[in-house]
């Protein structure tokens, strides 16, 4: 791909953004699959602007400022991706989704059958585990269309029969979604006012689906997620009983996808998620998706956000939400106090290992992006979690993977891997330990003990899946 770097002189240093001529455009939406690893490369580097005064501009004639841009506008310039067009964000209440619903009679009795049935079995997760297909909730950056099909949908909470009716019974999803739905009340001030939340949050998750498709030998389409609006049946008391197993729902998703915007841990849904996921799961199967929403108008947000993960502080859209989650607190962890370290440890961690693939472009960026969340970790009474933070050296794994030598397009995926692969190893070395031992001290032991048994059932139900990979299964036992 013929790719544009405008390099300009900022008071804080370089400012480098990513350009794509508009001539160049469809030939960059063809090869979108075939480059699919290293076009997420150029969205990192386009997410990590370093800008200061004076803004760059746009090299085409549309004049824009880059701050305005979105990673969206790589796949193709002249469609300026995620333009506001009027849709904003509405969220409500459980009790509210229930009392103002209806659904066809068919459905009413199917699931008041199901609800029935659910007190005496043993299993009511795999009973009420269902998924949605990404063909259903994410597109392309490109495809005009169904970018306005997606701002309907993830514009608000509130869900409809027919966003029930895209899910189906399923043992397991391939995601699970963690997001706000409420857009950060500072968006446009961040992000830019031609970007859309809705939209970012569908283009992100077509990626997610196209790298794990990518890896399975899958259509992007295929790939799975559960998704609260999709999966939960709205409009129906049953909506409560499974508000309440949502232990079980992350326990059947194979990873979980965070669309961590700087206002994420400020909401305590968000957090509990955070923190129980990764109660079930190895931290590697945490997919960060940051990049998109990290620039340096937003770095001081989100370092700013962990210290304060508070259960009293944390928003909730219903205070009636704050007495289920403390409930469910102190039924699987050691204390409050323990729940919090555990999501302020794990979210410094996850964040450190997110911005390394940045920091290692430069000294100066090792220090501006990396080091402050080495500062965080003491901050917040984490030694040994910046004890290990101390041992990444993402600058000189960056030199020893040739990355210098700055390859494009199907050579790129060498060089990528082998950082990769020096990024794994310190985190399995150095990070994987202090998380271990974070969760053995945050988590009740018998808590630990029932989620190990639930976990061998469910992956022993995932074995007979024939979307499984031998090499998956392998991971998975």
């Amino acid at each position: 791909l013929e790719i544009s770097m405008a390099s300009l002189p900022t008071e804080e240093g370089m400012c480098a953004t990513w350009l794509v001529a508009p001539t160049i455009a469809a030939k960059a939406d063809a090869q979108c699959e075939s480059s699919l690893g290293w076009l997420r490369g150029m969205a990192q580097w386009h997410a990590a602007l370093m800008c200061g005064p004076p803004a760059p501009v746009c090299l085409s004639t549309c004049g824009r400022k880059a701050q305005d841009l979105c990673c969206a506008d790589i796949g193709g310039h002249e469609r300026q991706a995620l333009v506001l067009r009027g849709s904003r964000k509405s969220t409500t209440s459980l009790d509210d989704m229930v009392r103002n619903g209806s659904m066809p009679g068919s459905l009413q009795s199917e699931l008041d059958y199901l609800a029935s049935t659910l007190d005496g079995n043993v299993d009511p997760g795999e009973v009420l585990m269902r998924s949605v297909v990404a063909t259903n909730v994410a597109c392309s950056w490109t495809d005009v269309t169904r970018l306005d099909e997606m701002l309907y949908f993830w514009g608000t909470n509130i869900g409809s029969i027919d966003h029930f009716q895209m899910s189906c019974k399923q043992d397991h999803a391939d995601f699970f979604v963690s997001h706000s739905w409420a857009e950060p009340p500072d968006w446009c001030t961040v992000m830019g006012c031609h970007a859309q939340y809705a939209e970012v949050k569908a283009a992100e998750l077509q990626l997610v689906a196209a790298d794990l498709a990518e890896e399975r030998g899958l259509r992007w389409e295929e790939v799975t997620f559960w998704i609260d609006k999709c999966c939960i049946p709205q409009q129906h008391q049953l909506m409560v009983t499974c508000v309440h197993h949502i232990e079980d729902f992350l326990q059947r998703c194979d990873r979980m996808i965070v669309l961590l915007t700087w206002h994420y841990f400020s909401r305590l849904w968000c957090v509990y998620e955070w923190a129980a996921f990764l109660a079930y799961h190895d931290a590697k199967n945490l997919r960060n998706s940051v990049e998109t929403f990290m620039r340096p108008a937003s770095r001081d947000l989100y370092l700013n956000a962990i210290p304060n993960i508070s259960i009293q502080h944390c928003k909730c859209h219903d205070e009636k939400d704050r007495v289920v989650l403390k409930q469910k607190i102190v039924q699987y962890y050691v204390s409050e106090d323990a729940f919090e370290n555990f999501a302020k440890g794990t979210a410094v961690a996850m964040m450190a290992m997110t911005v390394a693939q940045i920091a290692g472009r430069s000294d100066f960026l090792f220090e501006t992006e990396f080091v402050p969340w080495i500062k965080l970790a003491y901050d917040i009474g984490q030694n040994d979690l910046a004890n290990a933070l101390l041992h990444a050296d993402p600058v000189a794994w960056r030199k020893n993977a040739g990355l210098e030598l700055m390859v494009l397009g199907s050579g790129a995926g060498a060089w990528r891997a082998k950082f990769q692969d020096q990024l794994n190893e310190w985190f399995d070395r150095y990070l994987q330990p202090v998380l271990t031992s974070l969760k053995l001290r945050s988590v009740k032991p018998e808590a630990l003990q029932v989620l190990g048994k639930i976990h061998s059932q469910v992956t022993m139900t995932m074995k007979k899946s024939s979307k499984l990979t031998p090499m998956k299964l392998l991971m998975e036992l």
